[in-house]
């Protein structure tokens, strides 16, 4: 009877992606506005937000949010959650109250239409290209300076899904630092069921998302940032098996 499941999973992501495509075909004039003609990237990200929620609302997605803490709306932050599932960026987006751009992929910056606000209103990056990779982070820390937070997912990528948590990479604890911006860590335990790699599975719902305490990274230097990327590892680690063990 799997069969069954393949087919109602097909066509629920089929769904997820229309609805996806037409609230941004409808938010792109505004889009267009505030990235062309008057540029403001903090309003882009508050209609990215919407656009996100409104997404995930008509898709039958329903976030179930654990805080540890208030966030401060007018404090920059850098948030480092586990990667998953391309799930996990519309979720976080619509999640956070804060405006925020991404570290992405440069790939995705060649998707007619869609890749000219990415590539316009986020920061990409090329991965396999040390100097870009500094780059990058160079003009992270400029969104910052402008009153952005960042989301970088410190894995570098969605591992295989038979694997927990990858090892972090120390970009984002690095930038942190130099910027004096606190990391806030994200559990997201169930965006690899929900919305995982396979076409044909996946399903709408509840999924569930922890937002940590801050981590202050005056505690740390660039002589312990193995310690500062340990925290934030564990913090998250250590949540996905407690949601694990919940189940």
């Amino acid at each position: 009877m799997k069969w069954i499941g393949y087919i109602f999973s097909s066509i629920w992501r089929i769904w997820f992606l229309i609805i996806f495509i037409i609230i941004f075909i409808s938010f792109v004039p505004a889009l267009f506005f505030f990235t062309r003609i008057k540029k403001d990237q903090i309003i882009i990200a508050h209609l990215t937000r919407y656009w996100s929620k409104l997404t995930l609302w008509l898709a039958f997605v329903f976030p179930i949010v654990e805080w540890e803490e208030k966030i401060n709306r007018g404090q920059q932050y850098i948030f480092c959650p586990n990667h998953v599932s391309t799930l996990d960026i519309p979720l976080i987006l619509a999640i956070l109250p804060v405006p925020l751009q991404y570290i992405g992929k440069a790939e995705i910056a060649k998707i007619p239409l869609f890749g000219y606000f990415y590539k316009n209103n986020s920061v990409i990056v090329n991965r396999k290209n040390r100097k870009d990779s500094y780059a990058a982070f160079l003009k992270a820390g400029e969104k910052i300076t402008q009153g952005l937070s960042m989301c970088i997912f410190p894995e570098g990528g969605i591992p295989n899904s038979s694997v927990t948590l990858k090892k972090f990479k120390n970009g984002p604890f690095k930038l942190s630092i130099e910027q004096k911006t606190p990391i806030i860590p994200i559990t997201m335990p169930d965006n690899k069921k929900a919305f995982p790699q396979e076409y044909f599975k996946g399903r709408p719902g509840i999924v569930r998302i922890t937002i940590h305490k801050h981590i202050n990274p005056n505690k740390f230097t660039k002589k312990t940032i193995s310690d500062f990327n340990k925290l934030t590892y564990n913090t998250i680690f250590e949540k996905l098996n407690i949601y694990e063990k919940r189940n």
